[in-house]
């Protein structure tokens, strides 16, 4: 993974939006993050593992509220790189948003991820992007930001912490930690032992003996239920034709009985019939004009009843009206005087409002007199620090006067670092023409390998790539030429053999496929062809073959001139650039003009830059107690005349106040303030309101009276509507009543009744018509159906003999055959499950027992693992074989950076040894490392664990940040880290350093440069 961009927006001390381009610092391989501590420099390692992986290690669980910077709304992270094998670029972004109406409620954060393609930007998933950096969060905090003090611990530990350490970096070597897991085992392995040993306990004995004479018993008993069942069925059939005869004989006793009953019930149904058929007539003809007079009656009562009711409570309603009137009457006096009492309130509200403000008169009058003593004491500290600020400026100018030239100094530093570039870049070029020319000879050796090789360019002597891939060409045109040729040969003879063939199958009188005719004088031989055919196809293959191994050598050759023709190119540059390295050498030398200093003692440039520096941190500290002064005088300046312009202010509102007090005298005149000169503002307070409430009171009370007035009188009249229509009323149902009388009069002429009760009592009765005569119906259809199976049953029954102790004593013999039946059913059941239950017994002892035999020899070679396991001897062994491939890879580099004087190895106790080749070879502790050596050896593991991890994961990456504590090491051992740094960028790896320490800026070729201010927050300076 290549970083471009990252953008950052309210995460942590970034208020302000930064934006961060890796473009020029990726592309100078090595580059740096420098500012105070505090600043923000790890937070660019954190949003980039947040955007990407969503967590953040130092944070609990309310990351995207502590996240947020708390001076603004909104968190913006996006981050753009470039990843993959196909080396595509891609995005991710998070977004959160803070609640404006609650401080602490922070949206959940929305991640957004994306990959490009022709330019455009497509939707992508978190998994996804994962899978194409190639890494988990944990590996990925391990690869791209390398904890170098942890390895720094690594490599003094002892053997105990150094094995969890490992365990806890190399997760598989957890696999190897069994001890627990065969305990486990055992236990659960020995639990089932036991377990199994109980099963068989259990089960008993169970013997095969046993069950074969079980089953031998219930054949017999089966053999006498199948006898038992043929007696009993003879036994039925004879019991079924007595049972038959006594059924018919019963029935024929119980119709007889109910002919009887229903023959008893005649004379009710007649009565029924007749009931029935008077209350028919009367419903008919009656039903309808009874029931109106009826509701007549009712209702012309009801009517009666309510206009009686009216008729009382307009009479009361009366009454109410006449008190009501002399209360309204009193009333009304009252509210006459309704304006008098407000003219009084107005005044007591104005005598209330004068005392507030003579109060607050006196309130500005001590207000005063404080603001002028202030005033006084601001201008004697004004001309206090204004002397003391004249003294710092006139140190200041001292300091100034004895400062070095920085610009001086930093040219000089300049002429001495472009001075060292063009060394370095010199000796550089010296090795790379070394390199050249050993690359030359090795082609040379090519050259003369593949005439030795191939046959066509033996003769060429002189070696010349071009003169031999031309003779190739050549040679490769003769030999497809010949080839041409020899295929088209081989394609005639293929026709004269076809032809040969067909001349082998012809016979005379037989015509010929070809031409058709019968006589064949002089037919074609086979053996004429076969020859030449066989000679042409062995040149063919033989040219083919030449033509495949020119092709090659062609190809060769092709490639073998291309990279010579670099090798010159490159030989060629690098003459001109040497060249021109030592032009700039001389020029650069006749540039030194500075007499005081020397062009070979860098040193005491050096010295008098750190002075310059601590001088120059002075003069800063000087300015700043200066500017500090400065604004204290201006603040002051300003509080002065802010107090100055408050005390006008308050002489301007005293002013007022006076002119209000006597405004307010004025329309207080006519009350009589000498009742309430001893009252207090709480009792005047009081007075102004119960008047103001008395006012309303009288308005409301006085407005709802006549709307009760109006409602009053309003009911009255309709109450006398009411009255009038329920009299018109009854009037009309009185006459409704009588004429239903006379229409019943009419009705009851002819008929034998003597008036309308009789009529009544009949309809009274309501009876049921429809079921009445359903009832009449059924009893008239079971008698005739009674009668006649009677009569049937008679006839069945005429010569048949029925024994009632014959019957009863196939009853008892029924009975008890087939209670002995029950009791086999019951034995043979009771035996089943015995024998199933005996073979189910054995089956399992057979198996438990076999089980049982293998869980006894699994827990024999678990207690041998158990014993092998003990402990963490077999994890320190695996972890001493990831020490030692860990530590040989460290010395690929440890070895090259020491110069080939220091090489690590490992002791038998798994601890870190140092082998000294200055001291004959012998070893020593890796503790008795010198600073700079501990970082070298710290960095080749954290490097080899690196490319250890980038090998299991899969991941190309060769980007990868520092973020050690540089501050803690001299001048010396910072040498040593760069000599180191510089050397990775050979590698083809790209390094970025974070550090405080601003000394370094000046070893890195592309930096930025990070400070927290108070007013922006964190910026963000490109350099």
């Amino acid at each position: 993974m290549i970083p471009v961009k990252l953008t950052l927006e309210g995460i942590y001390s970034y208020r302000e939006r930064q934006t961060i381009d890796f473009t020029r610092l990726t592309g100078a391989k090595l580059f740096g993050i420098f500012g105070p501590v505090g600043s923000g420099k790890s937070t660019i390692l954190e949003a980039m593992i947040y955007v990407l992986y969503g967590t953040i290690d130092r944070l609990n669980t309310e990351v995207k509220y502590n996240l947020m910077n708390l001076q603004v709304d909104r968190l913006f992270v996006d981050f753009e790189f470039v990843a993959g094998r196909e080396g595509r670029r891609y995005r991710a972004s998070v977004e959160s948003k803070r609640n404006r109406k609650n401080f602490t409620d922070v949206s959940s954060p929305k991640f957004n991820y994306y990959f490009e393609e022709k330019g455009e930007w497509h939707p992508f998933t978190r998994e996804g992007l994962i899978g194409v950096i190639g890494l988990t969060v944990q590996n990925f905090k391990r690869v791209v930001i390398i904890p170098q003090g942890k390895f720094q611990d690594f490599l003094m530990l002892r053997d105990k912490e150094r094995t969890e350490m490992m365990m806890e970096l190399f997760g598989d070597l957890r696999q190897y930690d069994l001890s627990e897991s065969v305990t486990t085992l055992e236990t659960e392995t020995r639990q089932q032992v036991t377990d199994f040993r109980g099963r068989i306990v259990g089960l008993g004995e169970v013997a095969p003996e046993t069950i074969q004479e079980k089953r031998e018993k219930r054949e017999e008993l089966k053999t006498e239920e199948e006898r038992l069942k043929e007696e009993i069925r003879e036994i039925l059939s004879r019991e079924e034709k007595l049972k038959t005869t006594k059924l018919l004989l019963d029935e024929l006793a119980v119709k007889k009985e109910t002919e009887r009953q229903l023959v008893d019930m005649q004379p009710e149904m007649e009565r029924l019939q007749a009931e029935l058929t008077e209350y028919e007539f009367c419903l008919q003809h009656f039903q309808q004009p009874v029931g109106n007079l009826e509701d007549l009656q009712h209702r012309s009562g009801e009517v009666r009843l309510a206009l009686e009711n009216l008729r009382k409570i307009g009479e009361e309603n009366k009454e109410i009206l006449l008190s009501f009137m002399k209360n309204f009457e009193v009333l009304q006096e009252r509210y006459g005087e309704k304006e008098e009492i407000r003219k009084r309130m107005e005044r007591v509200d104005a005598f209330i409002r004068r005392l507030e403000v003579e109060r607050e008169c006196r309130d500005l009058e001590g207000r005063k007199a404080k603001g002028e003593e202030i005033v006084v004491k601001t201008r004697q500290e004004i001309e206090k620090r204004q002397e003391e600020s004249k003294r710092e400026k006139k140190e200041l100018e001292e300091l100034i006067r004895v400062i070095p030239d920085m610009r001086v100094l930093s040219d000089i530093r300049e002429w001495f670092t472009v001075r060292q570039h063009l060394l370095t870049d010199r000796e550089k070029d010296g090795k790379e023409k070394k390199k050249i020319e050993k690359e030359k000879e090795e082609l040379i050796g090519e050259y003369i390998a593949l005439r030795k090789k191939y046959t066509v360019i033996q003769h060429l002597e002189k070696v010349e790539g071009e003169v031999w891939l031309k003779v190739c060409r050549e040679q490769t045109e003769s030999v497809a030429e010949r080839l041409k040729f020899l295929r088209k040969e081989a394609l005639r003879l293929g026709t004269r053999e076809c032809l040969a063939t067909f001349a082998m199958e012809l016979s005379e009188g037989t015509p010929c496929p070809l031409c058709g005719a019968l006589s064949h004088p002089y037919p074609m031989h086979a053996e004429d062809v076969e020859g030449d055919v066989k000679e042409n196809t062995d040149l063919i293959v033989q040219l083919e073959n030449e033509e495949k191994e020119l092709s090659v050598l062609t190809s060769r050759l092709t490639l073998l001139n291309e990279r010579y023709r670099i090798c010159r190119e490159r030989e060629d540059q690098l003459e001109a650039a040497m060249k021109e390295t030592e032009e700039a050498m001389k020029k650069h030398s006749d540039l030194f003009g500075w007499k005081t200093y020397s062009p070979e003692c860098p040193e005491k440039v050096e010295e008098e830059m750190k002075r310059a520096a601590e001088m120059k941190v002075r003069r800063e500290r000087q300015e700043g107690r200066i500017a500090r002064t400065g604004e204290q005088i201006e603040l002051q300046r300003e509080n002065l005349e802010k107090y100055r312009l408050r005390l006008d202010e308050i002489d301007r509102l005293l002013a007022q106040r006076r002119a209000q007090v006597e405004l307010l005298a004025v329309q207080i005149e006519g009350l009589d303030t000498e009742r309430y000169e001893s009252y207090g503002l709480e009792q005047l307070n009081k007075v102004l309101t119960d008047g103001n409430r008395e006012l309303e009171k009288l308005e409301k009370d006085y407005a709802g009276a006549v709307e009760k007035r109006r409602e009053m009188e309003l009911e009255n009249r309709k109450l006398e509507g009411n009255i009038e229509e329920k009299e018109r009323e009854f009037i009309r149902l009185r006459r409704e009543e009588e004429s239903v009388r006379k229409q019943l009069g009419s009705l009851l002429k002819g008929t034998d009744y003597s008036g309308i009760e009789p009529v009544k009592e009949v309809l009274k009765k309501k009876i049921h018509i429809r079921e009445s005569h359903e009832k009449i119906n059924r009893y008239n259809q079971q008698l005739h159906a009674v009668r006649l199976r009677r009569i049937e049953l008679e006839n069945l029954l005429k010569d048949v003999v029925y024994d009632e102790d014959q019957y009863m004593t196939l009853q008892k013999e029924i009975s008890a055959k087939q209670f002995r039946k029950r009791e086999l059913v019951a034995e043979l059941g009771a035996l089943d499950n015995h024998i199933s239950d005996l073979e189910k017994r054995y089956a399992s002892l057979l198996e438990i027992r076999k089980e049982l035999t293998v869980l006894e020899e699994r827990l024999q070679n678990l207690q041998l693992l158990k014993g092998l396991f003990r402990g963490n001897d077999f994890v320190k062994f695996v972890s001493s074989i990831y020490l030692q491939n860990l530590c040989n890879a460290a010395n690929e580099r440890f070895f090259r950076m020491t110069r080939q004087r220091l090489k690590l190895e490992l002791s038998e106790d798994n601890d870190f040894l140092v082998r000294d080749f200055m001291n004959e070879g012998r070893t020593r502790s890796a503790r008795t490392l010198s600073g700079g050596q501990i970082f070298q050896a710290s960095l080749s593991l954290a490097l080899a664990l690196t490319d250890n991890i980038r090998h299991l994961s899969g991941c190309k990456q060769n980007f990868f940040f520092l973020d050690e504590g540089f501050g803690s090491l001299d001048k010396e051992s910072l040498s040593v880290v760069f000599d180191t740094l510089k050397a990775l960028r050979d590698e083809n790896r790209i390094v970025g350093l974070i550090s405080h320490v601003e000394e370094m800026q000046q070893e890195v070729p592309a930096c930025i440069q990070v400070e927290n201010t108070s007013e922006r927050g964190t910026i963000v300076t490109q350099k």
